[in-house]
């Protein structure tokens, strides 16, 4: 009798009770469903992504390190060859190896990004927000970047510098002029070291004009003044004896490629009169030049 009264009370509540046990029955089979496929989508997307994103650094690391391995070697070739640094093909190849190591990165980049993004299975709602506002992006930043690969494609293909040349750039405000030897050029950026050490990093849109002075040859120009009261023509005949030895000197003979030499007089002031030494050297020598004829000046005597 207990027993029946028991069951009763059971199948009493049964109407109420199924319906909820069919419900959490029903969220636990769509969770586990839910679980397994994200499960499956980490196991066989997810694992893609990784491998994507994962091969992509890699990818760019090694070319990186086999870039800088290569621009060595043609570094030592290039000093090798030249020990004075004015040969345009290495210049030129140094110039050409950033520019590909960019352009390969940047695809790579790309490539990955476009890659993840089509593996996510986004939805048309989300996609079109974020496509929004990626162009808007792009049409703002891209165009300067356009603008700045556009400008490198030019430089490196019209030769115009190179790694290691000498270089002058300018005007750039607010500094004007930068001096310097050419370090790295890529697509969008030019590093040029200065003569005080600094490492200027440019993009290649905002080089408006370029001074290469590391080709063919470049010229010594000294103004050395002498008093009104000295005699010009025993001063000329001393200078233009210090550009004869200087052209003669085995040491500084390969150097110079015209005897510097007394041109005239330059100006006529007051208490002095500037005369006008000038020669032609070697691309990026002339300083190395004049600063040894400034220093044999001062031993033999201003004149």
């Amino acid at each position: 009798m207990m027993a029946s009264t028991k069951y009763e009370g059971i199948l009493c509540h049964l109407p109420i009770l199924a319906p909820r046990y069919a419900e959490a029955q029903m969220i636990s089979l769509i969770a586990a469903e839910r679980a397994t496929g994200a499960w499956n989508w980490l196991r066989d997307e997810g694992l893609l992504i990784v491998a994507i994103t994962s091969g992509a650094f890699f990818f760019t690391r090694a070319i990186g390190l086999v870039s800088n391995f290569q621009a060595e070697r043609l570094k030592r070739q290039r000093a090798a060859a030249d020990p004075l640094g004015h040969n345009a093909v290495g210049a030129y190849q140094g110039a050409l190896l950033g520019a590909a190591r960019w352009g390969i990165n940047f695809t790579i980049a790309t490539v990955a990004f476009v890659w993840t993004l089509l593996l996510l299975n986004l939805p048309a709602a989300a996609v079109v927000p974020l496509v929004s506002i990626v162009g808007a992006g792009l049409g703002f930043g891209a165009q300067q970047i356009v603008g700045d690969v556009l400008a490198g494609i030019f430089i490196i293909s019209e030769r115009q510098f190179g790694v290691g040349d000498v270089v002058r750039v300018g005007p750039l405000v607010p500094v004007g002029w930068i001096e310097g030897r050419v370090e790295e050029v890529t697509l969008r950026v030019t590093k040029i070291r200065t003569f005080d050490g600094d490492l200027v990093t440019m993009a290649n849109g905002g080089l408006r004009q370029t001074v290469n002075l590391s080709r063919d040859w470049a010229r010594v120009l000294i103004n050395i003044p002498v008093s009104r009261e000295a005699d010009l023509d025993a001063a000329i005949e001393m200078l233009n004896r210090i550009g004869h030895d200087i052209s003669h000197d085995p040491e500084w003979a390969p150097l110079i490629l015209e005897q510097p030499v007394v041109s005239g007089v330059e100006d006529i002031g007051a208490e002095t009169i500037e005369l006008r030494f000038a020669g032609r050297t070697l691309p990026a020598q002339q300083w190395k030049v004049a600063r040894e004829i400034r220093h044999r000046i001062a031993i033999e005597g201003a004149p």
